[in-house]
């Protein structure tokens, strides 16, 4: 059975009628009925029988239909794909971003991209690493951006870029610790502002933090890395940040110290394996490499 006779098989059977499956299908009846009289011929079995109300589908029918709907779902996909292609100017993107990206690197990617193609939509949502995973699979998004490698088997990772992390702390905390032979003994006795969920810098404020011998208490936790630079930046302690938000820290409000004893933090595009990024989508993420090396060709110089 091939993809034609799929494709009018599957035509009868949800209109039940060659007229209409004709009309379903662009063809004369004549095609219709020839078509299925030859698939029917093939496989040794009827498909349909005729009654007043229609035509019927057989036993055998029944069963071939439903295994092959997911065939003739994924045909029907790959027609308005090729004719998408044909009319590539207009279009949308839909992508997923953790926040620390969404906020810091992806409003120079949007401006780029609406500069060079104007007619495509772009729909971004702001996501935590954990709610992620059903928007790719469900396919509410083309692709998402996010720390780490993603850890679910139907999701597909493709490395973009890898930069260190830093430790963000308010001028005038940093000029009244006392001196010490590293940074991180300097800080010892300064209070950490720490992540909670499932903030993928959180593991590392909460290591460094144990490096360090951070004091015990019960401390401030926040679920954003830009409300912990806001208590930062009030002198209420220390937190971690990754390269993105460090490259765009104001050197007059925090002193950002690059952590070589912390392992560099990786920027991943994601996509269900099943659904791979369409045109528009794959447009918007070669634009990505240009842009990274832009926008960490800015990243501070460490500062003690």
């Amino acid at each position: 059975m091939n993809l034609r006779q799929l494709e009018v098989f599957q035509a009868v059977f949800q209109t039940g009628n060659m007229s209409a499956a004709a009309r379903l299908l662009c063809i004369t009846p004549s095609a219709v009925s020839k078509a299925v009289a030859h698939t029917e011929l093939q496989l040794g079995y009827r498909l349909f029988v005729r009654t007043p109300a229609g035509l019927t589908p057989t036993p055998e029918a029944q069963v071939l239909a439903s295994e092959s709907t997911g065939i003739y779902r994924q045909l029907d996909a790959l027609k308005r794909t090729a004719r998408n292609l044909a009319t590539s100017d207009s279009g949308d993107v839909r992508l997923a971003a953790i926040p620390s990206v969404s906020h810091e690197f992806l409003p120079r990617l949007l401006h780029q991209h609406a500069a060079q193609h104007p007619q495509v939509g772009v729909e971004v949502r702001t996501l935590h690493q954990d709610q992620m995973t059903q928007a790719l699979l469900t396919r509410d998004v083309d692709f998402g951006l996010g720390f780490f490698k993603h850890p679910h088997p139907q999701v597909g990772s493709e490395l973009l870029v890898s930069g260190r992390m830093y430790l963000a702390v308010a001028p005038a905390l940093w000029s009244r610790a006392p001196r010490a032979a590293t940074p991180a003994a300097r800080l010892a006795r300064v209070p950490v502002i720490r992540l909670v969920g499932d903030d993928p810098m959180r593991q590392a404020i909460d290591d460094l933090a144990q490096r360090m011998a951070a004091p015990d208490g019960p401390g401030v936790q926040v679920q954003t890395s830009r409300l912990a630079l806001e208590l930062v930046k009030l002198g209420m302690g220390w937190t971690v940040v990754d390269f993105f938000t460090a490259a765009r820290l104001d050197p007059a409000q925090f002193v950002t110290l690059e952590l070589h004893e912390l392992p560099p933090m990786s920027l991943y595009s994601y996509h269900a394996r099943a659904h791979p990024p369409g045109l528009h989508a794959t447009r918007m993420l070669a634009m990505l490499p240009g842009l990274l090396h832009q926008t960490l060709s800015g990243q501070p110089a460490r500062r003690v």
